[in-house]
């Protein structure tokens, strides 16, 4: 069995992070049915930043801003145990799909709302980005340094943890609705993901000494947790946190007097010559390629990364072994490489049941399980309340 399995969401999600919401709910089993206007999730542009975040789900496109095409969504809602939306607040109120509006539908609806920025306060009307709550959250300061040029991170990490945080907060409320027989409305925010990530940054007491230690060119947090460029130009990464980590360190690379010296014969004397002792580790990494090294290394019981791309991850024997990614037949990309689904059960699985769906792909499926008749459907098309891809002409038989 999947842990979600005949659990219904309607999806209002656009763009990564209420999409990545869903598409969780949906490994583990959910039936979520994507909600799209008729030119379709502004993400679809994307490509492949569509599939990563779409995959498992059935797709249908309605025009909500005519009354057929909201009913058509309210009887979806009437068949679902969730909703899920990530519009800018207030956005879902003008047209009726808000909390207050669907629970008179089904009164004990889960509805999650995965904000920029939150229901309150003066950001709340605000576009949520993620580049804007790395600026805002201090992440980009705390990467570049006290009193240097903050640092943009490439990922976009705000984008990721909020639905997650999302989804981890809809199954809570679905164990509560099994204790206590009603639904409610959850709500996380770009804005709350981006305090998380840094539960360590935000401490705070009488006599705290706050310590930034970013910087535009970090290497790591000191000579032996950090990078080293090998022979052939590229990376490994070392991470001695043990004392005994840096004795293995020393002899592994061939620089068995160093523990003994007076500069570096404990952490204290290590952070005070630490650019003396980088420029000491530097050398001998020049003189094997980084393949050399992390076997070395390892075989000293040293922890040691080998510097990757997101190529070279897609390939990682250790990745694949663990069933990490998942190749999928896309209609549009052939076949597509995605992550695998994260969390393992002993008595249950998760499921990927298809890629990411091309727009209107299961209109008609979707309202035939709802009740509606043929002739009705063929009536909201004609009428452009729903919108569906031709279906395939049947071909004459041969004789």
């Amino acid at each position: 069995m999947q842990p979600l399995e005949s659990i219904r969401v309607t999806d209002f999600t656009t763009m990564i992070n209420g999409p990545y919401a869903t598409m969780l709910l949906s490994d583990m089993g959910a039936d979520v049915i994507k909600i799209e206007p008729p030119y379709g999730d502004s993400w679809r542009a994307v490509g492949g930043g569509f599939l990563a975040c779409n995959r498992g789900k059935r797709a249908i496109a309605v025009d909500l801003k005519k009354p057929e095409g909201k009913q058509v969504v309210y009887d979806l809602i009437a068949t679902s145990d969730m909703v899920v939306e990530n519009a800018r607040w207030g956005v879902w109120h003008k047209l009726g799909m808000d909390y207050e509006s669907v629970i008179k539908v089904k009164p004990e609806l889960i509805y999650l709302s995965i904000l920029g920025h939150g229901s309150t306060g003066p950001h709340s009307r605000s576009p949520g980005f993620d580049p804007v709550l790395q600026a805002r959250s201090g992440q980009m300061v705390g990467q570049g340094g006290t009193g240097k040029p903050p640092v943009y991170h490439a990922i976009a990490l705000n984008d990721q943890a909020a639905p997650m945080l999302g989804a981890y907060g809809a199954v809570l409320a679905l164990l509560a609705r099994i204790r206590k027989g009603k639904g409610q409305h959850i709500e996380t925010s770009l804005t709350n993901a981006s305090i998380a990530l840094q539960s360590g940054e935000f401490m705070d007491y009488a006599g705290l000494n706050r310590a930034y230690r970013g910087d535009t060119d970090l290497r790591g947090l000191n000579a032996i947790q950090r990078h080293y460029q090998a022979a052939d130009g590229r990376w490994i990464f070392i991470f001695c946190h043990y004392e005994d980590d840096w004795q293995k360190l020393c002899k592994a690379v061939d620089l068995q007097s160093l523990p003994t010296d007076a500069r570096f014969e404990n952490p204290e004397k290590r952070a005070e010559n630490d650019a003396v002792l980088v420029e000491i580790l530097k050398r001998p990494f020049r003189y094997k390629s980084a393949a050399e090294w992390v076997t070395i290394l390892q075989q000293g019981n040293v922890p040691v990364a080998l510097g990757q791309s997101a190529e070279d991850v897609l390939k990682d024997p250790h990745c694949l072994e663990n069933d990490l990614f998942d190749d999928r037949e896309d209609p549009n990309f052939g076949l597509a490489r995605l992550i695998g689904i994260g969390p393992r059960f002993s008595e249950m699985t998760g499921i990927i049941r298809r890629p990411a769906p091309i727009l209107g792909q299961h209109t008609v499926e979707v309202l035939r399980e709802m009740g509606y008749a043929d002739e009705k459907i063929v009536d909201l098309k004609a009428q452009k309340v729903v919108f569906a891809p031709d279906e395939p002409k049947q071909q004459p038989q041969s004789p």
